[in-house]
């Protein structure tokens, strides 16, 4: 099911007020076209109880998540430029989580283009914050825009994990953590995006992948990388207790 409709606003990526397509985040392509799901304020949540057994009144969305955020010209930049490296990325790791159950992976992936895997993972973050994000983080911006680019500022770190438990999450900046300060994240099958800004310290159990951008502009690269595999059964930025882990009351 396509998303035919059509808005007026603020593309987060050149920042016009344009008529904005559907972006789906992640792309289509990456096992996210009939995806269905619900919309509601995130305080209806937190209020909530008992967090495993919150049913939102929002909403019920079909045809894949995604927000109508980005005009045709950005989309369609996306779409020419990094979705096919990215799309690959997500089709080794969907293979891996599928056939296998583990806690901690470690897998190659050749014929990969970590540069740009990198940038769409950025975007990604971009088209789910607000349109001060790319105000306040300009360098992200310019990453993005010039596909070739590999300088980005050490305050911007990115890390990946596994999943395929639990439920998707959606966080973009500013969001803000007790012990890592401003984090975006992401999580949708087989991947969790997280991104970190200025913070020194690293982020905990999970494999920091900002060193992508160092890779050179082709798709001649094999990728040796470790994973975990952690649940997202609550919509808590960075929390991933497993279920009898969780306090229901």
């Amino acid at each position: 099911m396509k998303n035919k409709k059509v808005e007026i606003g603020i593309c987060k990526i050149c920042g016009e007020n344009k008529k904005l397509s559907f972006e789906h985040i992640p792309p289509r392509v990456a096992y996210n076209k009939t995806t269905e799901y619900y919309s509601f304020p995130q305080n209806e949540y937190y209020e909530t109880p008992n967090l495993l057994e919150f049913k939102p009144n929002g909403k019920k969305m079909q045809g894949g998540l995604g927000f109508y955020c980005l005009c045709e010209e950005c989309n369609n930049f996306l779409g020419q430029n990094y979705v096919r490296p990215f799309s690959d990325f997500v089709n080794i790791a969907m293979h891996l989580v599928q056939r296998h159950d583990f806690d901690f992976i470690h897998f190659k992936a050749k014929k990969m283009n970590p540069l740009r895997i990198l940038k769409q993972i950025a975007s990604m973050f971009i088209s789910i914050s607000d349109p001060i994000f790319t105000q306040k983080c300009p360098e992200l911006l310019d990453f993005v825009l010039n596909p070739k680019q590999q300088v980005l500022p050490e305050k911007y770190r990115f890390y990946l994990y596994m999943t395929n438990e639990g439920q998707f999450r959606k966080f973009g900046f500013p969001t803000i953590t007790n012990t890592y300060g401003v984090v975006c994240e992401l999580a949708y099958s087989p991947f969790g995006y997280v991104l970190s800004i200025d913070n020194k310290n690293g982020i905990n159990n999970l494999t920091e992948i900002t060193n992508f951008k160092n890779f050179s502009d082709n798709r001649t690269h094999e990728l040796g990388i470790f994973l975990n595999k952690f649940p997202t059964n609550i919509h808590i930025p960075l929390d991933f207790r497993n279920i009898n882990e969780i306090p229901t009351g």
